[in-house]
């Protein structure tokens, strides 16, 4: 592979990883400048998408800035020059994906993206569920189908250098939380909780059916399998994210009743499947709960902002019950942080995601996972 000359020996610890096998290391993820790199440190895609060139745009800019969002081209230029310019070292997979945000599928149920100089945002149109109707026509919805002229260039340019991620969609109590409003959501689960039920049911539907035409697009980029691309992330058959970070405003009861069935709609249908927990929160309320769902294979975890970092002792003994549930855990990290996860966790279905200032500091930081990852 183009960009990364050690697929084949990462593709096998990946392969292990997924099957609940041993490896001889834990597995990490680092993105760092390629040692031929004339530019900065990108920003990691677990920081959000890589905002070059919006700068020298003012707000009222608003054509020049959706394009920039929405242009097939633009959007493979700027990809392409982040892949020439990044190692990546480890487990790490070179891929890319349209990043419209969490909650792109908003766009499919009349939410007119707002595309900013820092954000795209989607408004609230759900205002009374009485009058509401559920509509997506994927041959005359604008955006599905610039999301899928983009996919088609990214495919197009590709021989093999790259995977190819697919967009995030968004989960329904996620999108919805937009599309409603957070709070009115929250009272939706006391005050009307069948218009509620049946809108999960009608947007995980509609994931499923998105998710079928963009895994079967991307299926041979990906050797089979199917990529995380903000994690760069890889699994050997279709594997996608799902997630909730609205949970952290309801009750686990609430979230089993309501939500869950959508977790197991989604987990069903793919091969393997990463749950986002997202926040101290999060983790702390709903993580027995979730380590009950057998659809659940992994869960990665982000602190949030404002909260104590991944290794924080706090967070040890949750960790360790994800392992002992059998499930891969993914965890970010800072570098500084690395030493502490391994010597506190077991390294078999663990996989540090994480980033250094240089190629020989990725190179020297993937040497230490390899003498620091003992089986707990």
């Amino acid at each position: 592979m183009y960009y990364k000359e050690d697929w084949p020996a990462a593709k096998s610890r990946l392969e292990a990883f997924w099957a609940g096998e041993e490896t001889d290391r834990a597995l990490v993820g680092i993105l760092a400048p390629r040692k031929t790199s004339k530019l900065p440190r990108f920003p990691h895609l677990t920081h959000g998408p890589w905002l070059g060139g919006l700068e020298k745009f003012t707000e009222k800019d608003n054509d020049k800035i959706m394009q920039w969002w929405t242009d097939p081209e633009q959007n493979y230029r700027r990809m392409k020059r982040w892949f020439e310019n990044t190692f990546f070292g480890g487990e790490a997979a070179p891929a890319t994906y349209i990043n419209w945000g969490a909650s792109a599928g908003c766009a499919f149920w009349g939410a007119t993206p707002i595309f900013k100089t820092n954000t795209v945002w989607f408004p609230r149109v759900i205002r009374d569920w009485s009058d509401w109707e559920w509509h997506f026509d994927p041959e005359r919805n604008a955006y599905w189908q610039m999301i899928l002229e983009i996919m088609k260039v990214f495919i197009e340019n590709n021989d093999e250098s790259y995977f190819l991620g697919v967009p995030e969609i968004g989960n329904a109590a996620d999108n919805l939380s937009l599309l409603r409003g957070s709070d009115d959501l929250a009272t939706d689960t006391l005050l009307y909780p069948e218009p509620l039920k049946k809108a999960v049911d009608v947007m995980s539907d509609a994931w499923i059916d998105t998710h079928q035409v963009l895994h079967a697009m991307c299926a041979e980029q990906n050797q089979g399998g199917g990529v995380l691309a903000w994690l760069n992330l890889w699994a050997p058959g279709k594997h996608d994210q799902v997630a909730n970070d609205f949970s952290t405003m309801i009750s686990t009861d609430v979230f089993r009743e309501f939500f869950f069935p959508e977790l197991i709609k989604m987990g069903s249908w793919l091969d393997y499947t990463t749950f986002h927990l997202d926040g101290q929160q999060c983790i702390r309320m709903h993580t027995d709960a979730l380590l009950e769902l057998d659809v659940i294979n992994c869960i990665q975890f982000t602190p949030g902002a404002g909260a104590p970092p991944t290794s924080s002792a706090e967070y040890i003994p949750i960790f360790r019950s994800i392992q002992q549930a059998g499930k891969r855990l993914y965890l970010l990290a800072d570098p500084e942080e690395i030493e502490f996860l391994l010597d506190h966790l077991s390294s078999k279905g663990l996989f540090l995601n994480t980033y250094a200032e240089s190629e020989q500091e990725a190179r020297d930081l993937i040497k230490l996972v390899g003498k620091r990852s003992v089986i707990r």
